[in-house]
């Protein structure tokens, strides 16, 4: 003879009693819900592998190549250069990462008829600063397109001159963005040595073979 069923012993055929479904279904929600997390995380791990493996060697200029340009137009982005102010650019893109020079940086700008070219980087090697390598400002991020951004020092043509900080950035399409800053002595330029002057350019450049000038 068959005892009285008791709330929770599952029943005729094993079925789970009412108050087990919902702890049940509960239970599945959690375990739902932490495999989506784990697939989640598994993503971004892969897409952040993807993004440290960045292959940059397409960059590295050849035998005979330069990136070429000129620097950016607008008043908004340009302080002590003229509009007529060139770069070129050689780059060893596998050493962006090391301690030695990935490059060199040469400019010409034309002021006016009569003072002619001024050269104020000839051939300047892109000098890593070694502290950077253990800060955050060792990949700034400025913004999308940019696939790498590294910043370097760069010493004038003029010895008595103040060097300046080349931010370099290679961008998706191939091209390549060269930011010049110099701090300079004071906003107050009169009186100041050109070599001690504020200076900012943006310059857009392109691969391309020969002289840039």
């Amino acid at each position: 003879m068959r005892g009285p069923l008791r709330r929770g012993d599952g029943g005729r055929g094993g079925r789970p009693g009412r108050e087990e479904l919902p702890a049940r279904e509960e239970l599945a929600g959690r375990e739902l819900a932490v495999a989506r997390g784990v697939a989640v995380v598994g993503v971004v791990v892969l897409g952040l592998a993807g993004m440290g493996c960045e292959d940059l060697s397409r960059f590295s200029t050849s035998e005979g190549e330069s990136y070429c340009g000129t620097i950016t137009l607008g008043a908004a982005f340009r302080r002590g250069f003229t509009p007529r102010t060139q770069m070129r650019l050689t780059l060893d893109a596998a050493k962006i990462d090391g301690a030695e020079s990935p490059g060199a940086l040469s400019t010409s700008e034309v002021r006016d008829e009569d003072s002619g070219e001024l050269r104020l980087l000839e051939s300047a090697p892109l000098r890593p600063i070694p502290p950077l390598a253990h800060d955050t400002l060792s990949r700034p991020d400025l913004g999308e397109g940019r696939l790498r951004t590294a910043l370097y020092s760069v010493t004038p043509a003029d010895p008595e001159a103040e060097a300046l900080v080349a931010a370099v950035s290679l961008r998706s399409d191939g091209d390549v963005e060269v930011r010049l800053i110099r701090p300079g002595a004071s906003d107050d330029v009169a009186g100041l040595p050109e070599g001690r002057r504020p200076l900012f350019g943006l310059f857009t450049l392109r691969r391309r073979p020969g002289p840039c000038f």
